[in-house]
Parts: structure tokens; C-alpha cells; sequence
């Protein structure tokens, strides 16, 4: 990380294009090797990397727009560090309607949430869940509530629009990284659920371990497959009605296994928490948990769409106090390197609030649009982005935009804080198992991001230099693969060696 202080410098006099053509290099042949075969041949293949001073090494197709799956991340991530600073928190804020006279809050409790990703989440960033609800009581505390004659109400107007995306495949949103963010969050709106196999042709045992779910009914039209066999098991669910089903083949030799699956019921898993915190730690609490419907009206009963009792106007609540998040360099950090859907998907719709005074989908796809052109960059006819994970497949994005991004980022005010995002081979996260055997050296100066789907294999990042030497000679990369069928660990070991070769000729 020494090298990184002295990059911005360097670059910032380099980003005006990368060369038109590369010269042949020991990489080029390799590219071009790869291109004629299998199973490159048969598939679409964009590449470029470029050192930071211009000079490029490899490239292929640079300017064709491919599926980059969770290669956005670099997008959303990079631009909300430019936009916001990697000092941001979300904000939850305690607040209440009604009155406190006598130690009892005669009204409701209000979970006022602002987006935070991170509650009760299972990331390296996130705070334990006692340590925020802790906060909440002691906010209470100095209050001199100890008794509430009301409702703990989650509120998660923060965000007006849908948890999931339109554009996302129906077989991702029963799965937790097809969850999507709300206003007040749990757990990453996931919800784990626990298989047993039973006998070839019987249906597996399942049911829901963490977060607790009473209110969940879930039906099991999965069966279990003889051994060996592959596991299919996928849930369709909901956040129209509090109910599951399962379909697939759970292999019987399996066992201890956890299905991660989505809640479409995130706010209202918050505040049932909170609840029962509550009242665990001797304040009463005599109106049960409630969320607030799109709609804006309370709603105690899951099957009901809400109650007639409309939810106080945030602004008119009077607030107790506010819990922060970690800074969002640290969000961003796990983002990168868990490739987390969940907080990509929250990021960006802070984005469009930031930007545009919306959280929906399509607006915030325009602030990202406008803060890329901020950047000087046209993203007119050159990427489609629709979402903030990559989850969908009508994102669109070259190697050669991807590159260009990168370049500017490195060269900008959040550089060494993007870059330090950014895992390395045999780090923590989707990288951990890449490149076994490569010397320590060598990998602790790639920095790149995976993106993979059903025949989409990518990968972007920087390689920087070693200590004392060029940091013009760092280089940028983005190898991108769409409509490969061969398995994932012969495409990630050719985009291995690729991506090894570069550094070797750095």
C-alpha cells in the first residue's frame, strides 16, 4: 500500500486516452492465443489494460458493451466515494408520536430509518446487534422512558420505491443476494433457513433458523436426490403475503447445510427485534411492532396491506436520538470484497437521493449517469447501467469504459481510498482462493473485482507497482467474458494467467 500515496500525483498528468493499438506484447499473444480457442473462441471476449502513463498491453473488442455482472460494483461503489466521502454514515434515528409524562411514553416508538445496510448484518464492518439496539435503550434511558403505551413502529419511508428490482430474474429473489434494501434494514433482509435431506424422492426437512419468523408459513415442494447429485433447491416468496415455497432437488448425502434466502419483510423483522430487546431489558412495551405500508399506513398484521391508523410524518415526530452507521469506506470495503449485492443495491439508491431526490431505480441509474459525466465521462452510447450490484443482465459496460473509469478514479480525490477497497488474491471475500501458489508479492499489488453469473466471467482492477519503482507503470485492466459455458474454474484460471502476465511485464 506504500505505492499508493504517491500514484494520484503520477496519474493525475496521464488520463487524456489510452493508445489506439497495442504493441505486441508477451500478454497480447497470450490474448490473442486464448481468443482462437476454446473456450474463448466460441464466446464474446473484451479486454483491455493499459499502464497508467497510456501505454497499452493487451486488448480485444475494447469498445464492445458486454454483461459485466458484479464488475458495477466498481461504478457505484467508486462514484459514491466521489459523491458523498468516505466519511458518510447512514443515519437510524429513535423517535416517537404521543406524549411522556411519569416515565411512559404515551404514543408510539419510531424506527426512523435512513438506509443503513448494516444492522444486524453478518459483515466484518457491522456493529453487533446489541451494541446499536444498546444505543436505542440508552437513548431511552436519558429520556426517562421506561414504559411504552404504544407500538415499536420500524419506519422505512427513507426509500420510496421497490426492495427488488424490476429488472432482476425471478429465480435470484428468493435467494439473499436477490434481497433488496428498504428504508430500516435486518440481517441484510435475508432469512436463513435450515435442510435436512431425507430418502431419494421424499421431500428434505426444512425450516427458518435466523432471524426468528413466526410469522413465516413456507411449503416444501422440493424432494431429495440420490447422492451426488446437484443441489437445485430455490425458494419463490413474496412481500405481498408472509409465504415461502420450495422447489428443487437437495442432494441426500448432504447435511448441516443452510439455504440463505431473502425477507421481504426487513423493516418489520426490525422492529419485532427491538421489541423483544426492549422488553428483555425491563422497559415495558404494551402495542406490539408494527411497520409502515407503502401506503403510509400502519400495519400490525402481515396479511393486511395496513391498518386505517396512518403513520406520523417523519418530520413531525419528536426525535430521542440517532445511531450511525460505520463510514461508508468501510461499507464500501465489504461491498467490494464480499461482493454484496445488498449494500451495493443501498449505495446506490442513496445515490439517486443524493443526486436526483429519489431512490427509485430509474433515477437513481440517472445520478450515476450524472456523476459519471461529472468525471468526464460520456456514458451515452458507450454503458447502460440499471442497477447498483450487476445483478441484472441489462447492464451493458466495456472494457474500455471500465478502463477509463478506473483510470480516473486513480487519478482522483477518492483514489487511494477506492483502491484500498478493492481485494487482493488470497484475501478475505471472493478472491480468497485465487491465484494459490502466486508469491505474496505479487498478489498484494493486484486490486480488482470479480463479476460472475450464469456465463459471465469478468474481471477489473489495477496491478500497482512494486515498491520504488514507476507508479506510472501501474496498470489498469478489465477482461471481460459473456456467454462462456465451459465451468467457471477453467475461465477464472485463463483470466488468471492473463492477468499474472501483466504484472510480470509491468
Amino acid at each position: 500500500m506504500r505505492a499508493l500515496a504517491k500514484i494520484t500525483a503520477a496519474v493525475a498528468l496521464c488520463l487524456l486516452g489510452t493508445a489506439a493499438t497495442a504493441r505486441t506484447t508477451v500478454t497480447q499473444k497470450l490474448v490473442s492465443d486464448y481468443a482462437g480457442k476454446e473456450p474463448l473462441r466460441s464466446a464474446i471476449v473484451g479486454i483491455l489494460a493499459v499502464r497508467a502513463n497510456g501505454d497499452t498491453l493487451a486488448q480485444l473488442n475494447r469498445g464492445i458493451k458486454m454483461v459485466p455482472a458484479s464488475n458495477v460494483k466498481l461504478l457505484t461503489t467508486g462514484l459514491a466515494l466521489n459523491k458523498l466521502g468516505a466519511g458518510w454514515r447512514f443515519r437510524t434515528t429513535l423517535a416517537y408520536s404521543g406524549e411522556v409524562c411519569d416515565s411512559v411514553l404515551t404514543g408510539d416508538l419510531y424506527i426512523v430509518g435512513g438506509g443503513d445496510p448494516t444492522t444486524g448484518s453478518r459483515s466484518k464492518c457491522a456493529e453487533p446487534l446489541d451494541a446499536v439496539f444498546g444505543r436505542f435503550r440508552s437513548q431511552l434511558e436519558y429520556a426517562g422512558i421506561k414504559k411504552i403505551e404504544g407500538r415499536i413502529v420500524a419506519d422505512p419511508r427513507y426509500f420510496l420505491r421497490p426492495s427488488q428490482h424490476p429488472f432482476w430474474q425471478v429465480e435470484d429473489l428468493g435467494f439473499n443476494y436477490g434481497a433488496g434494501p428498504e428504508g430500516l434494514n435486518f440481517y441484510e433482509n435475508a432469512q436463513d433457513f435450515s435442510v435436512v435431506p431425507s430418502s431419494p424422492g421424499a421431500a428434505p426437512a426444512i425450516r427458518p433458523t435466523y432471524p426468528d419468523a413466526p410469522w413465516l408459513s413456507w411449503t416444501v415442494n422440493a424432494v431429495t436426490g440420490v447422492a451426488r447429485t446437484p443441489n437445485t433447491l430455490y425458494c419463490i416468496n413474496t412481500g405481498l403475503v408472509p409465504r415461502c415455497e420450495f422447489f428443487g432437488s437437495f442432494p441426500a448425502e448432504r447435511s448441516g447445510y443452510t439455504f440463505q434466502g431473502s425477507n421481504p419483510f426487513g423493516p418489520w423483522t426490525y422492529a419485532y427485534y427491538l421489541h423483544k430487546y426492549l422488553i428483555s431489558n425491563g422497559i415495558t412495551v404494551t402495542g406490539g411492532y408494527a411497520d409502515i405500508s407503502p401506503r403510509g399506513l400502519i400495519r400490525t398484521d402481515l396479511l393486511s396491506y395496513g391498518t386505517d391508523d396512518p403513520a406520523v410524518p417523519a418530520d413531525s415526530l419528536s426525535v430521542l436520538g440517532t445511531v450511525l452507521s460505520p463510514p461508508l469506506s468501510d461499507i464500501i470495503a465489504d461491498t467490494n470484497a464480499e461482493s454484496d449485492n445488498f449494500y451495493a443495491e443501498t449505495i446506490f439508491a442513496t445515490l439517486g437521493l443524493a443526486v436526483r431526490g429519489s431512490s427509485d431505480c430509474d433515477e437513481a441509474a440517472r445520478a450515476e449517469e450524472s456523476l459519471l459525466k461529472s468525471m468526464g465521462l460520456n456514458p451515452s452510447g458507450a454503458c447502460a447501467i440499471v442497477d447498483g450490484s450487476g445483478l441484472s443482465r441489462k447492464n451493458y459496460v466495456s472494457a474500455e469504459f471500465f478502463v477509463k473509469f478506473l483510470r480516473k478514479m486513480l487519478g482522483g480525490k477518492s483514489g487511494k481510498a477506492f483502491v484500498a477497497s478493492l481485494p487482493m488474491p488470497g484475501g478475505r471475500g471472493t478472491l480468497k482462493y485465487r491465484m494459490a501458489g502466486v508469491p505474496a508479492e505479487t498478489k498484494t499489488r493486484i486490486r480488482m473485482k470479480s463479476g460472475s453469473m450464469n456465463g459471465v466471467r469478468c474481471m477489473s482492477g489495477y496491478i500497482l507497482p512494486a515498491p520504488g519503482e514507476d507508479e506510472s507503470r501501474t496498470v489498469v485492466f478489465s477482461i471481460l467474458t459473456n456467454n462462456v459455458v465451459a465451468a467457471s474454474a477453467t475461465t477464472a484460471t485463463i483470466l488468471d494467467e492473463i492477468i499474472l502476465s501483466l504484472a510480470s511485464e509491468q
